[in-house]
């Protein structure tokens, strides 16, 4: 194994080289410098080397964090973060130097904390030190299946743009065949589960033992995994799904032998793209001529799921859309995880395991193209231009999955000579898609600096937006030079913004950016959560989903709504839990909870469960989310790992008051001085999310105390007492609003948003408040940013 990656290896860095790209030592990939637009607020100077602040520094924090804040043996974490001045002289205030904090303070922990941060503390003493870059990168893992996924469905072409009509088109039949000739009527259906009893759809109308039904349609996933199919019927079914015609069926029981009523088949899948549906029912008593001795019998059938994280359930009307669409090719090979270390996915490392990956889901995409070279072709068999067609199609192909026109050098080289050593026409296309596939053009971004720049920013906008490859429009503007302002730029991701791949992305961005993106299973305490179920925690997350989707492509596509919104998609499962009074099969439906006391996501019943212990709540948990994942602060790791106080070891404690005794230690009050706060405004809820004003302990119902505060970045403390109070004023919040411009920008581009300059980050949130926060605004604001490509100098090296 390590002599073949040796091999592969060695390839890899001669058409590396070829290609322009360079390989740093054996596993990571070297970054690239790049600039881009900037305006804004300027740069902070750096702290002077007479700067007061510098000897006390020296004198009671040198020791610990080294010269220059890079850390020490005893303290090996740089001293770095993104506290502003103010945050910082509070902190260094109250528990600086953590052997006794009262040798700095007031004016002394202010002057420090203007040296510390002006010389290498902030962000941008960071960036005047070492520079952010663009760093070179591979496809991530979830790039790399939406780029063969389109390769594949450009042939296929488009699927239906997206509507408000879902349900699937069903085809009701007399007698067990589905014949034209017998088709009775035509209808959509929002969900497939039936119970027709003895008498069939229509006793006037069809003979109840004789009928058969046909769905057609698509399945639209809203998340990218494995899904659990299942038909529960005890007549003849037969579901076909993401078929291309020529496929079995993904669960045939259409000849029955035995009394299974219920039959289920997995299948992966990319979350927000259209699959082809079909679901055939007949009912018939098979092998009985004589109808008189037929014996009336009981039909049903229901069409149902097991989502990834989820639980059973009916496949839901919103997931389906009564229009068909093309197959799209689906990677089966794995891949290693990618690197999330600094809270978004990065490809800029290769490994032997990505590469040997990478190399398997050639083979399998390669593959694939040439079994189904006919449909995507449209090319027959024994065609007497076959090897001309042949050849044409692999430049087509080579073309889009290089994001860029062919040069003649190129086509010789990928497409000419694999045809002109091949036995036969059919090798050389195999070939030429390996050769494709393996080439550093495919499978790094940024990978040549002989593509025309029109290109490299079509490619940014769609790999931004849809993490994959330009369509149709967006090569046409390249080609046309189109792109070439910003305005032309933003034109095309206005349009590219309204598409399912861009919704799928921007839904796993939210997920990310509230932590929940893995679904982690919610264990509650019987005792005290007798009624928290699998299934309770897998609607509340669906509701969480709803409502962020409602947010991000809603009529109010509103940021502050995420916060302010009093509003909670409930149904009939859910009702109960929450004083609500539904039907028990209701669907999801918007509804205002606690009078009001409701605030967005920060008091959503799914993210407040995750946050909470099985028993009990904890305000840490959710203080330190808020710090952190909502206003974008730095949060050192903590020391050591600490369990919490018991409860029944303190029966006379609250929550709250057992919380602010196991942290009150100064070192401790390092992070718990911002985390207790934000978290203790949140104590109204209980650990799934009720609403309550009391907590019970010792046998007493003891007050809610929900008071809480924050220092933010610039200004004065902020206070709030419970979370509408909290929420109102994150909603207004610069840290807020900041952390999720950074947040975003991170998701869409994988590149430090400060590789564009020091203030664009500060550039993007004044325009994202001025645009009304609206949040599809901000998507296309990002991509007109990033997606401009940098000038490339005589020695190839890029530069603002």
């Amino acid at each position: 194994m390590h002599s073949a990656w040796n091999t592969v290896r060695t390839a890899l860095l001669l058409a590396a080289t070829v290609a322009g790209v360079t390989l740093a030592g054996s596993t990571t990939l070297a970054p690239v410098p790049m600039g881009g637009p900037s305006a804004g607020l300027q740069a902070a100077e750096p702290a002077a080397a007479d700067h007061p602040g510098l000897t006390v520094y020296r004198e009671h924090c040198g020791r610990c964090h080294g010269d220059d804040g890079a850390g020490t043996k005893d303290v090996p974490q740089p001293l770095v973060g993104d506290r502003s001045v103010a945050q910082l002289a509070d902190y260094i205030h109250d528990t600086m130097p953590e052997d006794d904090p009262s040798l700095v303070t007031g004016a002394a922990a202010r002057q420090v904390a203007e040296y510390i941060h002006g010389a290498f503390y902030s962000p941008v003493a960071r960036d005047r030190n070492r520079p952010a870059r663009v760093e070179l990168s591979r496809l991530t893992t979830r790039q790399f299946r939406n780029v063969v996924a389109d390769l594949v469905g450009a042939f296929r072409g488009p699927a239906p743009a997206l509507d408000g009509v879902r349900g699937l088109r069903g085809e009701y039949f007399l007698g067990r065949r589905h014949d034209r000739s017998q088709l009775v009527f035509e209808q959509v259906d929002p969900e497939i589960d039936f119970d027709f009893g003895l008498e069939g759809p229509d006793p006037e109308r069809f003979e109840p033992n004789r009928f058969a039904i046909r769905w057609t349609g698509s399945l639209v996933p809203p998340e990218t995994g494995t899904y659990e199919m299942i038909i529960r019927s005890a007549h003849a079914v037969r579901l076909s799904l993401n078929g291309g015609g020529d496929e079995q069926p993904l669960i045939d029981a259409y000849v029955r032998s035995g009394t299974a009523a219920e039959h289920r088949a997995g299948i992966f899948l990319l979350g927000g793209r259209a699959y082809p549906l079909q679901l055939e029912f007949s009912k018939a008593n098979q092998g009985v001529d004589n109808k008189r001795h037929e014996r009336l019998t009981h039909a049903s059938i229901q069409l149902l799921w097991k989502p990834p994280h989820g639980t059973v359930e009916t496949v839901p009307e919103r997931c389906l859309v009564p229009h068909d669409v093309p197959a799209t090719f689906v990677l089966k090979a794995d891949f290693p995880p990618d690197d999330r270390s600094t809270g978004y996915e990065r490809g800029t490392s290769v490994s032997k395991e990505w590469f040997a990956a990478a190399t398997a889901a050639g083979i399998e995409t390669a593959a694939h193209v040439v079994d189904h070279i006919g449909q995507l072709a449209d090319l027959k068999a024994d065609a007497p231009d076959r090897a001309d067609k042949l050849r044409a199609f692999a430049a087509e192909f080579a073309a889009a999955a290089f994001r860029s026109p062919l040069t003649d050098d190129l086509r010789r080289l990928m497409v000419d000579r694999p045809f002109a050593d091949a036995p036969s026409p059919d090798t050389g296309l195999k070939r030429s898609l390996l050769l494709v596939l393996g080439s550093p053009r495919f499978l790094f971004r940024e990978a040549a600096a002989d593509v025309p720049a029109a290109f490299n920013t079509a490619a940014r906008l769609s790999f931004g937006l849809w993490d994959s490859i330009p369509d149709r429009p967006l090569w046409e503007a390249a080609a046309a030079n189109q792109l070439t302002t910003a305005e032309q730029v933003a034109r095309q991701a206005e349009r590219m913004v309204d598409d399912r791949r861009t919704r799928v992305k921007i839904r796993d961005f939210l997920f990310s950016w509230l932590r929940i993106d893995h679904g982690p299973e919610i264990v509650k305490d019987a005792v005290h959560y007798s009624e928290f179920s699998p299934e309770i925690a897998a609607d509340m997350r669906t509701s969480l989903a709803l409502f962020l989707d409602d947010v991000a492509w809603g009529p109010e596509s509103d940021f502050r709504r995420l916060f302010t919104d009093d509003e909670v998609y409930v149904n009939g499962r859910l009702a109960p839990l929450y004083g609500v009074s539904l039907p028990v099969d209701a669907p999801f439906r918007r509804i205002r909870l606690d009078d009001g006391r409701r605030a967005g996501v920060i008091s959503h019943p799914y993210l407040l469960s995750v946050l909470a212990y099985a028993d009990a709540t904890s305000p840490i948990h959710r203080g330190v989310f808020l710090a952190r994942h909502v206003l974008g602060n730095v949060l050192r790791p903590p020391q050591e790992a600490v369990a919490p106080l018991a409860p029944e070891l303190h029966p006379d404690l609250t929550t709250r008051q057992r919380v602010a005794t196991q942290t009150s230690a100064v070192a401790c009050q390092t992070c718990h001085t911002m985390i207790n706060p934000l978290g203790f405004a949140l104590e109204e809820f209980d650990a799934i999310g009720r609403h309550r004003r009391t907590e019970q302990r010792g046998g007493i119902d003891r007050p809610i105390d929900a008071s809480g505060s924050y220092q933010p970045r610039d200004g004065a403390e902020a206070t709030f007492r419970g979370a509408r109070e909290l929420a109102t004023w994150l909603a207004t919040s610069r840290d807020a609003q900041e952390a999720f411009v950074q947040n975003l920008f991170h998701a869409l581009v994988k590149q430090p948003v400060r590789a564009w300059g020091p203030d664009t980050l500060d550039t993007l949130r004044r325009s994202f408040a001025a645009n009304g926060f609206d949040v599809r605004r901000l998507l296309v604001d990002i991509m007109t940013v990033a997606a401009v490509p940098p000038s490339v100098t005589a020695t190839g090296e890029l530069v603002p």
